[in-house]
């Protein structure tokens, strides 16, 4: 029983401390969210991103016939053309056609589509323009070193990049969230460790938390300048001694 009392009084102690500061836990969350957002929107450069696609097939002629060892061939080398697309003397062929100082080997991105011949090329960058024409730069290139290489041309563009309408970075909306979230833990951290901190004795429950003697019975303030006789606060008396909630401090 004495268990169940105390997991009682602990709930009913949180959620005193919550209403005793909503109006921060509503505030301080809302302005790390105003932040969020206008971090992303002005201070963060947009990123957009360019794709196109390609197979892989078996370099044969219209009459012959494609049999499910071709395809299960044509999906191995999809990895292996995954990694020739990254290569350098096609990134270095690339920069030189479209006259590039600098060529980021990060801005691409190669993944093959899962149980299929179709292998994904992906260019991200501040310029949308850019990003579009270093992607399709890119393809033809890598054609051509595939050409240069095997001997066959068994690799065919399914879909060439356009230039990008939105950016895919940074997600305003997400950014926004979390900052609330974090402003939301960070008020809320702080609340209960100052409640922690705090050892004066406010309410008979402070008395027998701290003491570990009950309370018997309390004395409710007459005092005419009180605000409310069983208030919070009461102000001092002409003695000098400040009445709280029937309890009686000494000032001096």
């Amino acid at each position: 029983m004495n268990n169940e009392e105390y997991d009682v009084i602990d709930l009913a102690e949180i959620i005193e401390i919550i209403k005793k500061h909503v109006k921060l836990l509503i505030i301080i969350p809302l302005i790390f969210a105003v932040i969020g957002a206008a971090v992303s929107i002005w201070l963060i450069n947009p990123v957009y991103e360019a794709s196109t696609t390609i197979i892989v097939r078996q370099d044969k002629g219209m009459d012959e016939e494609i049999d499910i060892g071709d395809v299960n061939l044509g999906k191995g080398l999809v990895y292996t053309y995954a990694e020739m697309a990254r290569s350098n003397t096609v990134i270095e062929n690339t920069r030189k056609r479209l006259e590039l100082n600098n060529f980021d080997k990060s801005m691409i991105t190669v993944s093959p589509v899962r149980d299929t011949q179709i292998l994904k090329i992906a260019i991200t960058n501040t310029n949308p323009v850019l990003a579009a024409d270093v992607a399709n730069t890119l393809v033809e290139e890598f054609t051509k070193e595939i050409i240069r290489i095997t001997r066959s041309n068994n690799v065919a563009v399914v879909d060439y990049a356009v230039v990008p309408a939105a950016p895919v970075k940074p997600d305003k909306m997400m950014n926004t969230v979390i900052a609330a979230v974090l402003g939301e833990i960070l008020i809320v951290m702080l609340i209960f460790l100052r409640e922690y901190m705090d050892k004066t004795v406010k309410t008979e429950r402070d008395i027998e938390k701290y003491v570990g003697v009950p309370v018997i019975g309390s004395i409710p303030n007459f005092n005419q300048r009180s605000k409310n006789v069983y208030g919070k606060f009461y102000g001092k008396g002409e003695s000098g001694v400040t009445h709280r909630g029937g309890l009686q401090e000494d000032c001096n």
